[in-house]
């Protein structure tokens, strides 16, 4: 692999400050189950649900959260069933390996194991301080699982059930029945009692339960009835009759609700009612979305599968009041192939559902997620020979992509893909497929060429890393290597095993290994003798080579990674932390490290020497993303996240909580570039913030704050996502309530921020005493029914625009056009929607002869609205300009907008800083002051000083994530709409082509042409969302780049900022240029490639010439219209001279004809210009 990324990545991750242990607390990423849910556990408290997949996996969820705790794999095979103990600290699941675990919930360890069954476990179940079992084969078993002894307790307390086809215990009655193949039933009823057998059916017992308040047995059977038994009387209390005429699946009966639920084969579940025994034949109700259920000990709450893969939990109430309380989704698709670029550190995932992933670290990290195939995605690999991603998939095509997810290229053929890899050296790439055959297709030259072939389905396809061999396994356990230079296969053998799983060439090429369900097979290259035969019961499911000791590094079916010497004789380290299945390894070339793709989407770094995790990205199936160091620090595609999250026990915790000290935005290039990271406190446990508790009483505000151990920091009360008290400790009073000790807020005293007559949101946000943790927020609404009536709301705005600073270096070409055509189209809307009266814009620009963009005008205009608007008024703020980020006056780094008075961005200065400069701190309190709760922020100011005199003048800041943080301190606690113009961590661009900086553009394209609500109305958050997708676009077409970035109050719900009709969306004036050139392309008339890359170079020569000579027409890639034109050629070198045939085409028809001869690119470059030019102006 590649060094470039690599090693700087490796070293900055190496850098930590925390020991080797294992984390109590752990990121989790909240995603269903691939597939049907096989099997399901409910605490009897209703706290927790346990579900089980069909590829293994166990996942724990909170219901009461509505999240995801934690996913595993707790045994090798897949879970047979599993329990709860009866205060659901513990649980017990049984494998398909014949083993029994009980786990602890708390801390997440097996806590006991027991591995000596001869069979599968059917039924398990926590009865007091014993864990009951029953397997397949009719024994019965009670573990006292809290003695550490080795045995159970006891011998099997029955084991003479033989083989029955259902099987129920009840620990109120102490009963157990087994049902039979005949029909029959047999009850154990204890040890000083005789077993008692009933034939009650005529074909097999599919379902038994009991109603225990009556000593009652229910049994249903494929024979189409249901039965109720009184053993006591060896009656038959009551009889039903299949409701649909079909076998019947599974029975529960409820005792709260007296109700039976029958599950029959057409996936329907009938409801019935039982009184003193006997079932009411009309069902109470039906349905058929559920597949499977379990219930509450109580039968209060209840658990269902559906048979779309996903599951719900329910509360149950009489009367048919039953609530759905959470259902979860399946997951779509999980990856099962993957790649590390050593180029530019981008990993790039294939999943089952036929998507790509590519998540491309930059200085806002982008993460793409496409639809590559119909079907299943099968596998993927880079070619850096052609520096292109390769995939196929079910649907028969190999397809070629661009590092940006474009496709290039694809290929069908007659079968399904099975394998494929990269050929070093080699344009090549190859596949092999389901019948057998392996192809070698190289996508430039279109040449597809079959090499050799297997007798059935090809498993594995690997070259050697002087990419002369290939070597593949096939499912008939035949291994093949064949030579690409001599045309012709050099070793075939069957190799002795059960199934094969992977195979690869040594490091050095003289060995390769072959891994089979039970053994390794070691052979050697130069006479292709089999070394060694290693007994391997772990199932090796992958293998790579280990270049850093020329060793082997294998995964096995556990999730365990085991690092080993060449020959396969000492193990040099194993890492079994972590149970998820791996997709993909890859090793480093020349440090001791390694890089793992597990199948639940996340990408782990290893230190293979200090036996340590240095870090991990994990990716969603949308492209939600987190990047996590080990020293605590993250980054994420949006602090808000719902399905990312750290979990601490029972305890989620959002990003956003850990936001003021953990989020380093850009981490994953300052990790690319080498750059050190700044200092925190370690994360792998955290000090929980404090409990709070908020109730209304007598025209106050009583809050509780209760330390959980990680002391008390700051407290702070907010009003519908507004922070109006900062710190409660400070500003509250003090007093008792129950004898416990308030805080005391009069509701007068926030009273301005109420909107009234309308709920209120009222939250308590607190941290712990270091500040590292804060909590969600505790909500109560609150109703202000007092005062005036509820009236039409005003719209305010304070636009600022500078462009024209007292240091002529600084000066910006477009700033104050920005404000000024954001406030002229803000106000045409707002008049519109909210009158003329109810408008207020305040603009402030350094074009303007009144209102200048000096400190003292900006909090000015602030403090002026605070003074006369209400709560349920909207406030607009738009800053474009410059800015840098310092110190603030309370020491913290801090974004400073520059006003029209700075010379340069020099601020070491602090009388220039304190009266020519806005810091964040300040904007914060101006906007706190004023009472409105939405609130709009677009910024488009960066790091002061860059300019430029080409096309693009850049407003660039080297350091995004100080400001990035301090803009987001802005938002969180003032409660705004923010939209940023370059993501806060990229270059600004303002285009002399759009007359207007990037973001402006996109926000007026969107008001004049974009789809309003109803074709007339402004909605705040699509307004964003059109920016945000719109800017990189725009940026793209000037070989630039550039991604705003969007973020919105949590829970917050967007809102109209004004009303445009036809005629006032005609008069929003967009810069158009008469002539565009929408596309450019020469190449070498040889090779029909451009070889000089003059395309590119034409391109970028343009932007700029256009900005400097004015040009009459510009280049815009992808333009349409009548006025736009392609420009098509194809050159040759012949000794020192470039000769160019250029076509310029216009609506499909060449309409000019040119023949350019010069001495070199730059000269070629300009006579190209120059005939443009002159065509243009004649036109």
């Amino acid at each position: 692999m590649r060094k470039t990324f690599f090693l700087y990545i490796v070293l900055l991750f190496s850098i930590s400050q925390l020991a080797t242990a294992q984390r109590k607390l752990h990121l989790t990423l909240s995603q269903g189950h691939v597939g049907e849910v096989v099997d399901m556990a409910l605490s009897n408290d209703a706290r927790l649900l346990a579900t089980v997949g069909e590829g293994g996996a166990l996942k724990i969820w909170n219901i009461n959260e509505k999240r995801l705790l934690d996913t595993f794999y707790p045994h090798t095979y897949g879970v047979a069933t599993l329990c709860f103990s009866e205060d659901a600290n513990y649980m017990a699941t049984a494998g398909k390996d014949h083993s029994i675990k009980v786990w602890d919930l708390s801390t997440g360890e097996m806590v006991f194991n027991y591995d000596n069954l001869h069979d599968d476990v059917f039924k398990m179940e926590f009865v007091q301080e014993y864990l009951l079992f029953i397997t397949n084969g009719g024994a019965i078993y009670r573990f006292d699982w809290n003695n550490q002894g080795d045995a159970p307790d006891g011998q099997a307390v029955k084991s003479d059930f033989g083989n029955f086809s259902a099987i129920k215990y009840n620990p109120h009655v102490k009963w157990l029945t087994a049902g039979y193949m005949n029909g029959s039933i047999l009850t154990w009823r204890g040890f000083d009692k005789e077993n008692i057998r009933k034939q009650l059916h005529t074909d097999w017992v599919s379902a038994i339960d009991f109603i225990e308040e009556d000593s009652l047995i229910v049994t249903g059977s494929w024979d189409k009835t249901i039965k109720i038994w009184d053993i006591n009387s060896d009656s038959i209390r009551s009889e039903l009759a299949s409701p649909d005429g079909l076998p019947i699946v599974d029975l529960v009966y409820t005792s709260y609700f007296k109700i039976l639920c029958v599950k029959t084969k057409s996936n329907k579940i009938y409801f019935y009612e039982v009184k003193d025994g006997v079932i009411n034949p009309t069902p109470a109700g039906v349905r058929d979305d559920f597949l499977s259920m379990k219930f509450t000990q109580d039968a209060r709450h209840a658990a269902f599968t559906h048979s779309d893969g996903s599951f719900s939990v329910w509360s149950l109430e009489k009367q048919g009041k039953s609530v759905e309380d959470i259902r979860w989704k399946p997951m779509k698709g999980y990856p099962v192939d993957g790649f590390l670029n050593g180029l530019n550190g981008a990993l790039t995932f294939l999943t089952s559902n036929g998507n790509i992933h590519l998540w491309i670290p930059k200085k806002r990290t982008v993460s793409i997620v496409k639809k590559a195939h119909r079907g299943t995605g099968v596998a993927l690999t880079f070619s850096v020979e052609n520096d292109a991603y390769f995939t196929c998939g079910t649907d028969s095509l190999i397809k070629r992509w661009d590092r940006k997810g474009n496709l290039v290229d694809s290929v069908k053929i007659n079968s399904v893909p099975t394998s494929i890899a990269e050929i070093p050296t080699r344009e090549e790439i190859v596949f092999a497929d389901e019948s057998g055959d392996v192809y070698l297709w190289n996508s430039a030259k279109e040449i597809l060429e079959k090499v050799y072939g297997h007798q059935r389905e090809v498993i594995k396809v690997v070259n050697s890393r002087d990419g002369k061999l290939l070597a593949s396994i096939c499912s008939d356990r035949t291994l093949i290597v064949y030579d690409i230079d001599a045309h012709k296969v050099i070793f075939e053998t069957k190799i002795r095993d059960i199934s094969l799983y992977d195979l690869s060439f040594s490091s050095n090429a003289s060995s390769l290994l072959v891994s089979g369900k039970h053994n390794l097979f070691l052979y050697d290259i130069d006479n292709w003798q089999l070394k060694k035969q290693k007994e391997y019961n772990e199932g090796a499911n992958i293998i790579k080579n280990y270049p850093y000791n020329n060793g082997w590094v294998i995964s096995d079916l556990s999730g365990t990674i085991t690092l080993w010497d060449n020959q396969l004789e000492e193990i040099l380290n194993k890492f079994d932390q972590n149970s998820t299945p791996i997709i993909e390894l890859l090793p480093y070339d020349d440090q001791p490290s390694l890089f793992a793709i597990r199948r639940n989407m996340t990408f782990e770094i290893w230190q293979t020497q200090l036996d340590e995790q240095l870090g991990k990205v994990a990716v969603t199936e949308s492209g939600d993303w987190v990047l996590e160091h080990k020293s605590g620090l993250f980054d994420v595609g949006d602090l808000n996240m719902d399905n990312i999250y750290y979990v601490y026990g029972e305890e989620t915790i959002d990003f956003e909580q850990l936001r003021e000290k953990y989020w380093e935005p850009g981490l994953a290039i300052q990790l690319l570039e080498g750059k050190s990271l700044r200092k925190v406190p370690p994360l792998k446990s955290v000090d929980l913030f404090p409990k709070t508790t908020i109730q209304e009483l007598e025209n106050y505000f009583w809050i509780e704050v209760i330390d959980r151990g990680g002391g008390v920091g700051t407290i702070s009360l907010y009003v519908n996502n507004k922070e109006v008290i900062h710190d409660l400790e400070k500003s509250a009073q003090k007093a008792f309530l129950n004898d416990e000790l308030y805080y005391k807020v009069k509701s007068e005293d926030i009273a301005k921020h109420f909107i009234k007559g309308k709920e209120n949101k009222i939250k308590v946000i607190a941290t712990n005493s270091q500040g590292t943790l804060s909590g969600r927020g505790l909500t109560l609404n609150h109703k202000d029914d007092t005062g005036l009536e509820e009236r039409e709301p005003t719209m305010y705005g304070v636009m600022v625009g500078v462009s024209d600073y007292r240091g002529r270096l600084m000066d910006l070409k477009y700033a104050a056009d920005d404000a000024s055509a954001i406030a002229t189209s803000l106000e045409l809307g707002s008049e519109k929607l909210f009158g003329v009266k109810n408008t207020n814009i305040l603009l402030l620009t350094t074009d303007s002869d009144s209102l200048q963009p000096t400190k003292e005008n900006i909090k000015n205009a602030f403090k002026k609205i605070s003074e006369e608007a209400s709560a349920s008024d909207i406030l607009f703020v738009f800053l474009a300009g410059h800015g840098a980020v310092q110190k603030n006056h309370n020491g913290k780094d801090d974004f400073h907008f520059l006003t029209k008075d700075m010379i340069n961005s020099d601020l070491t200065d602090p009388s220039v800083k304190e009266n020519y400069t806005i810091n964040g701190t300040e904007l914060m309190q101006w906007i706190q002051d004023i009472p409105i709760s939405k609130q709009v922020f677009v910024i488009d100011a960066c790091h002061a000083g860059s300019f430029s005199t080409e096309l693009i003048t850049s407003r660039n800041d080297n350091e995004e994530g100080m400001k990035k943080r301090a803009l987001e301190r802005v938002r969180s606690r003032t409660g705004m709409f923010m939209l940023s113009g370059a993501s806060s961590d990229k270059v600004s661009y303002e285009s002399s082509f759009l007359e207007h900086g990037l973001l402006t553009y996109s926000l007026l394209d969107y008001l004049k042409s974009g789809d309003l609500k109803n074709g007339r109305f402004i909605d705040v958050q699509e307004l964003f969302t059109y920016a945000v997708e719109t800017v990189p676009e725009l940026a793209s077409e000037m070989q630039g780049e550039q991604q705003p970035e969007y973020r919105m109050p949590l829970g917050a719900g967007s809102f109209y900022i004004g009303e445009l009709d036809e005629e006032d969306r005609d008069n929003i004036s967009l810069s158009s240029q008469k002539y565009l050139i929408s596309d450019i392309d020469l190449e070498d008339g040889g090779t029909w490639a451009d070889q000089l890359e003059l395309s590119k170079a034409l391109i970028q020569r343009l932007n700029i010439e256009s900005e400097l000579k004015s040009l009459n027409f510009k280049f815009r890639k992808g333009a349409q219209g009548t006025s736009t034109y392609k420009l098509r050629g194809k050159y040759k070198v012949v000794k020192n001279t470039i000769t160019v045939k250029l076509h310029l085409i216009h609506e499909k028809e060449v309409i000019q004809k040119w023949q350019v001869k010069s001495k070199n690119t730059e000269e070629c470059l300009r006579e190209m210009i120059q005939l443009l030019e002159n065509h243009f102006s004649e036109n």
